[in-house]
């Protein structure tokens, strides 16, 4: 019995002291939510309205668009939305993969992403990738860090429907 007692006593003071008690996260069950914050992430870019869109950032979120500097924190997110929100006539944002961590706290996608431009010589395509990293902040998914790129060197024109 005493025996017993000390190993119970030498469990519980390993786990206090190395923060061992652990709930079960349910990944997929956490994938689903932040696939679905995700999808409507996109439908508010698609949509151009930048204060659905805002509110899916951390406050302290970090962005690295392509030819551009660093930009941190919401205000420089929203004038970064005002300039892509320009011309944009369309914007799809399509997940390839999605992983969430064994704390189920953080997580990050990659995939691609497709937006079409008016200009004045017509419309333009153009493609490419992303990044994106997700942080749970009060019980909420937000995206706390992205980086995106064309795969082209500049925009394609998109050809004129017959």
């Amino acid at each position: 019995m005493h025996r017993v007692a000390l190993l119970t006593c030498a469990a519980l003071a390993a786990s206090a002291v190395t923060g061992c008690v652990q709930r079960q996260v349910d990944v997929a069950a956490v994938a689903q939510e932040v696939g679905a914050r995700g999808r409507a992430c996109a439908s508010a870019e698609a949509a151009k309205d930048i204060e659905r869109a805002l509110a899916c950032w951390a406050e302290d979120a970090v962005v690295q668009p392509p030819a551009s500097p660093q930009i941190q924190g919401l205000g420089q997110i929203r004038v970064l939305y005002a300039k892509f929100f320009t011309g944009l006539k369309t914007y799809t944002a399509t997940t390839a993969h999605l992983e969430i961590s064994r704390a189920g706290d953080l997580a990050f996608e990659y995939g691609v992403d497709r937006a079409v431009y008016a200009t004045p010589q017509g419309d333009v395509l153009d493609v490419g990738k992303y990044l994106g990293v997700w942080k749970k902040v009060k019980g909420n998914w937000y995206i706390a860090a992205l980086s995106f790129t064309s795969d082209a060197a500049a925009p394609v024109p998109v050809a004129a429907k017959q």
